[in-house]
């Protein structure tokens, strides 16, 4: 179809996404001089005039209660408009990605940015429910993360028909699999649809899987009648016994017996935890910007950081780029998007790939999930990445041949010296994994380090590489940490 030039006074700069149901482009608004989103309905839509008249009214309503709402979690509305061929709203525009998109590359997110997420869409439903206004579609293709990582909700309180994907019962509004009971079976709604769908997409954050799943008329049984598998099948025990209790509330089918408002349901996940992120519309998900590269040259000098340490001497143009972007291909697995900011510092801070595995693994709470992320580590390091390591000139090699004696050659910027405790434990570590030799070792190659990462990458270079080298890597990283 042909796009126009111009819708009213905005001047239309590119298609940002189409449907059946209308069209949403990127525009310009030369009275205040911002860009905009226009998201327009088509006014031919509906097989009789009387059925579009009632979606254009419903559209034109909707904008309206929106428009009422003020929140920094949700996307504004500045103005509804309508031409010959189009109504339309113009809206904020919001230069990020949806939540759908993020979960394509990251279908289970860490759980500290499920509550960073999870609570900023609460603030802001409890918001627009306090005016009246209930989403009735909320769903991850809805949230937009914006580059500085606050959450939008968008398509507010819109009817969303455009596709068969969404539903095969006429009118009915929302997608299955995150619509509540009362919306397949046609009974009367309010804001407690939106608490429902709320916990879908918690209960999809926390395990990667949607609680009802299939084909459309499957979904819509097991949405009336089933209840989901217990999230002790795809979490560990303590994060299931943090959340079950509050996802069950929030996935009752009858809406009494779930969470009264959203601001209950925040409140409980607040109870579930004694660090979780505050409410409000601040709230922000990890999903930074990468910072800018330090251009290639010398080796920058070390400066404090506000915590007192000592930042890395390494700059990241060091390494090579098919390295990094391997380590950060796997360690998005675990935690999402922000594994570009992660890898950048890290490598800022490492000579070597152990070292590197090891700081990263830390940052990874659950620990299944950091002991798989180093195990697929050391697999890659066994094939691709350690390629890139006989490359000539690259700075990553192999831990054993990188390290430096003791009395000579780089250490690490951020240098953790190696105490008696860290020693002691890393003796009885390598004792379960090759014996009462383990003494000998540990001693030895004390004598050849100047950090507690070197010690750590060294001692891991003594037992095969695979599954049990992961391993060893994991529990010595851990145990120098507790020692720290």
């Amino acid at each position: 179809m042909a796009h126009p030039e111009y819708l009213g006074k905005y001047t239309i700069k590119t298609l940002l996404g189409e449907g059946a149901m209308g069209v949403v482009y990127k525009a310009y608004d030369p009275g205040i001089g911002r860009l905009v989103a226009i998201k327009t309905i088509r006014q031919v839509l509906a097989n009789d005039r009387h059925a579009e008249m009632s979606l254009m009214e419903r559209f034109r309503n909707e904008a309206r209660a929106v428009g009422r709402l003020s929140h920094p979690n949700i996307v504004a509305i500045y103005e509804l408009g309508q031409d010959a061929e189009h109504a339309y709203i113009v809206m904020e525009y919001v230069e990020g990605r949806d939540l759908a998109k993020i979960l394509e590359s990251t279908p289970q997110l860490p759980q500290t940015e499920v509550m960073a997420l999870m609570l900023a869409l609460l603030d802001a439903l409890e918001a627009a429910h306090r005016h009246g206004v209930w989403h009735r579609d909320i769903k991850p293709a809805n949230l937009i993360i914006s580059e500085s990582g606050q959450l939008k909700i968008t398509d507010f309180g819109i009817a969303r028909i455009e596709s068969a994907a969404l539903t095969q019962v006429a009118m009915v509004i929302g997608t299955p699999g995150f619509m509540a009971p009362e919306q397949y079976m046609g009974e009367k709604i309010d804001h407690r649809v939106d608490l429902f769908s709320a916990g879908v997409l918690l209960y999809r954050l926390l395990t990667g899987q949607m609680p009802f799943a299939g084909k459309p008329e499957a979904v819509m049984y097991a949405v009336i009648n089933k209840t989901p598998a217990p999230l002790e099948q795809f979490v560990s025990a303590e994060v299931a016994a943090q959340f079950e209790p509050i996802v069950q509330l929030a996935l009752a089918k009858d809406p009494e017996q779930r969470f009264p408002s959203a601001a209950a349901f925040a409140d409980a996940l607040r109870a579930s935890s004694k660090a979780t992120p505050s409410a409000g519309g601040q709230t922000t998900i990890v999903i930074p910007a990468a910072p800018a590269v330090t251009p290639a040259g010398p080796v920058q000098k070390a400066r404090a950081s506000t915590s007192g340490a000592l930042t890395s001497t390494v700059s990241v143009t060091q390494w090579e780029d098919a390295v990094l972007a391997n380590v950060q291909a796997i360690l998005a697995r675990f935690v999402g998007p922000m594994a570009k900011v992660q890898v950048r510092q890290a490598a800022r801070k490492c000579h070597h790939l152990t070292d590197l595995v090891a700081l990263l693994a830390q940052d990874i709470a659950d620990m299944q999930q950091r002991a798989s992320f180093v195990a697929q580590m050391q697999m890659q390091n066994d094939t691709t990445l350690v390629r890139a390591t006989q490359r000539p000139g690259s700075v990553l090699q192999t831990a054993s041949s990188a390290m430096p004696a003791s009395s000579s050659g780089p250490t690490n910027g951020s240098v953790q010296p190696v105490s008696a405790a860290v020693l002691d434990q890393a003796a009885k570590i390598m004792t379960r994994a090759m014996g009462p030799i383990a003494k000998i070792v540990v001693k030895k190659a004390a004598a050849r380090v100047t950090s507690v990462e070197q010690l750590v990458a060294l001692l891991a270079e003594e037992v095969p590489a695979g599954p049990q080298r992961a391993q060893l890597l994991l529990e010595l990283s851990q145990a120098a940490a507790s020692v720290k």
